[in-house]
């Protein structure tokens, strides 16, 4: 099948005009897409051949895309072919692949805008919209999803995947000190003995935390704004997923939502302790932020010390500076240090995390450098019920002065 076909496949005739965007990740990972328009209307046609797009997947992802627009956001939504599927089996280049069809965005990304655009005193002027939006999909609690997202984690994301992606990068690290570091092999192995000791404390509280389904990639190439520069949706569905919230709150607040961390473009935290604390503090004063749009449950504060253990010592971060600096041997020493304070940090989540009864407690810097001081050193939005009548959606929208919330919605 050629671009002709697959074409056919929307609209009895050719696109006007096309253009074509192929961000393939190796022989085993063929991603393209054709952005094709017509006098009345334009597609974004995807092309996939990779373990992680199923016309299944493609179908999930239809029903976050509608779930999303029902809460009130920008979502290009998936449009069925003309045999009324939400994505089409085919051959293309001699590949099983699979073809699938959005609108068109009809507003900017905050990429497209410039990061000079988007940053006002150091932070993203989406910002707290972005996560309110979060907590939204959070509290909606979404059960369609059947399969992980991308951010994923003690489950794998794609069969071809031999574990999650935190293990991975860990692995990659010892792999990298037990090869070239012997004066730190012992050390290491204490770490390493913290970090599987964590995990396994981890995966017994973990199936008990709430979880939704999760765009998981909120960076700014895939968040919409409006003609005010106000958050207005997002795209890009391809890591969606269901997840615990927590772990997505987590992932995101680290590398989306850090943009006043100092220096983290050259991984500076691991060198410079006022740098990580300052990061830190960037973490916990966005997830005090959060706790008023978002309920914590009691589960998610007694996991979130455990959770943090987890991820944070081993994530993409530390790897990536662990390979830039593996010449010089003190600095490697320095990231070892730096991970050893991060599984050991005592931080009080249950004080964070937790709502004040009379709805005044706004969290901020305050409040986070306070916990940080008594801790240093030691080992929302409620659910909306949102029935199907638009009538008693639009009622529930304006007492409650939200954008709209949805739960199990789309079945």
């Amino acid at each position: 099948m050629n671009l002709t076909d697959i074409y056919s496949l929307y609209r009895d005739n050719p696109p006007c005009r096309w253009e074509c965007k192929d961000t393939s990740r190796g022989e085993d990972d063929l991603r393209r897409t054709v952005f094709a328009r017509w006098e009345d209307r334009g597609l974004a046609i995807k092309i996939a051949c990779n373990d992680f797009t199923t016309p299944h997947r493609v179908e999930i992802w239809r029903k976050t895309a509608a779930a999303y627009k029902a809460m009130g956001y920008h979502c290009p939504q998936i449009i069925a072919s003309r045999h009324g599927n939400a994505a089409e089996a085919v051959d293309y280049e001699g590949r099983p692949c699979v073809v699938y069809a959005e609108e068109l965005a009809r507003l900017q990304t905050a990429e497209q805008l410039g990061e000079r655009a988007i940053l006002q005193n150091g932070r993203y002027i989406y910002h707290d919209d972005a996560l309110r939006f979060l907590c939204e999909v959070g509290s909606a609690r979404l059960d369609f999803g059947d399969f992980p997202s991308g951010l994923c984690i003690l489950e794998r994301f794609c069969p071809s995947d031999p574990c999650d992606e935190i293990m991975e990068c860990a692995l990659e690290f010892k792999e990298i000190i037990e090869g070239r570091f012997p004066r730190y092999t012992e050390r290491f192995q204490r770490i390493w003995s913290r970090f599987l000791a964590n995990r396994g404390a981890l995966e017994r509280i973990y199936g008990r935390l709430p979880v939704s389904v999760f765009q998981a990639d909120l960076n700014p190439g895939n968040i919409l704004l409006d003609r005010d520069m106000r958050f207005a949706g997002v795209l890009d569905l391809n890591l969606t997923g269901r997840d615990t919230a927590l772990n997505v709150f987590f992932r995101e607040l680290w590398i989306n939502f850090d943009e006043d961390s100092p220096d983290k473009r050259e991984n500076n935290m691991y060198y410079v302790e006022e740098n990580s604390e300052k990061a830190l503090r960037s973490f916990l004063d966005n997830l005090s932020l959060m706790k008023n749009s978002y309920h914590f449950t009691q589960a998610e504060r007694e996991a979130a010390l455990l959770l943090y253990r987890y991820l944070r010592p081993f994530w993409w971060r530390p790897l990536h500076a662990l390979k830039r600096d593996q010449a010089d041997p003190e600095k490697v020493g320095q990231i070892l240090s730096w991970i050893e304070t991060e599984q050991s940090r005592g931080i009080d989540f249950e004080r964070i995390m937790a709502r004040d009864p009379c709805g005044t407690d706004r969290g901020g810097t305050a409040d986070t450098k306070a916990v940080m001081d008594k801790r240093r050193g030691g080992a929302s939005m409620d659910i909306i019920e949102v029935s199907h009548l638009v009538k008693e959606y639009k009622k529930i929208k304006k007492e409650s002065g939200l954008r709209g919330a949805v739960k199990n919605f789309f079945v």
